[in-house]
């Protein structure tokens, strides 16, 4: 049965390592944007809905941590729960909200009002659905050893940071949705004398050369998003 389960901003215990998904509730016009044209907002919102599903699929595949997702709730005025059925999320996945503002006070946020301290919190987004699960379990396993872990993505950000505790003073004063943000992360990360794993690289699916680079990818091997696989190939673009 797929359920799923929410949580107003309610401190959840997590008995394991926690996989949070940062994403937005796919609605046309608020997803995707930068793929429109060649897409239309409906098509891109239906491949951001792949794109959640196989991400939250591929967390909630790992029995070493557990999974959830951090969606934009109170940003709308309808309630949300239509919009959560259609994902289709497993009932294993908690969904809390993650608060307005820009991603650092939204990472902050849920740091302080989900989850109890101390916490082993690894958040990701929903915008590379191929990653390769080897990466999230060495991410998991990492935090036994360092109070950071995180993976560079090619645009300059990170697509996936992992903290030990509520560091959030790595999520102040950052020049987010630029090429800064992953050396400004280090840097954070240095000032706070904080030991760190820096991930292999990987990229997001923000423009149409990130959606070429995902088809070629998934055209390889669709295992690793087939939900995105199987709608990429029955459209062309």
């Amino acid at each position: 049965m797929l359920v799923a389960y929410y949580y107003n901003m309610d401190k959840v215990s997590a008995q394991r390592p926690a996989i949070v998904i940062v994403a937005k509730l796919p609605i046309p016009g608020h997803v995707k944007t930068r793929l429109c044209p060649p897409l239309t907002p409906q098509e891109a919102t239906a491949l951001y809905t792949c794109f959640l599903q196989d991400t939250v699929a591929k967390a909630a595949s790992l029995s070493i941590a557990e999974p959830f997702i951090a969606l934009n709730t109170t940003e709308l005025a309808a309630e949300p729960q239509a919009l959560l059925d259609t994902l289709m999320l497993p009932g294993s996945v908690r969904v809390i909200d993650q608060g307005k503002g820009d991603l650092g006070a939204r990472l902050s946020k849920i740091l302080t009002d989900a989850f109890p301290e101390p916490a082993q919190v690894i958040f990701i987004g929903a915008d590379s659905p191929s990653l390769p699960r080897p990466y999230l379990v060495h991410a998991v396993s990492s935090l036994e050893r360092h109070d950071v872990v995180i993976g560079p993505s090619d645009d300059g950000g990170y697509y996936l940071i992992g903290l030990s505790s509520s560091h959030r003073c790595l999520f102040t004063d950052i020049a987010w949705s630029t090429s800064a943000v992953f050396e400004q992360t280090l840097a954070r990360v240095a000032a706070a004398e904080l030991k760190v794993d820096v991930l292999p690289g990987w990229f997001d699916v923000d423009d149409d050369a990130g959606l070429r680079r995902l088809r070629r990818e998934l055209q390889d091997d669709p295992s690793s998003a087939p939900r995105t696989a199987s709608y990429l190939a029955d459209h062309s673009w």
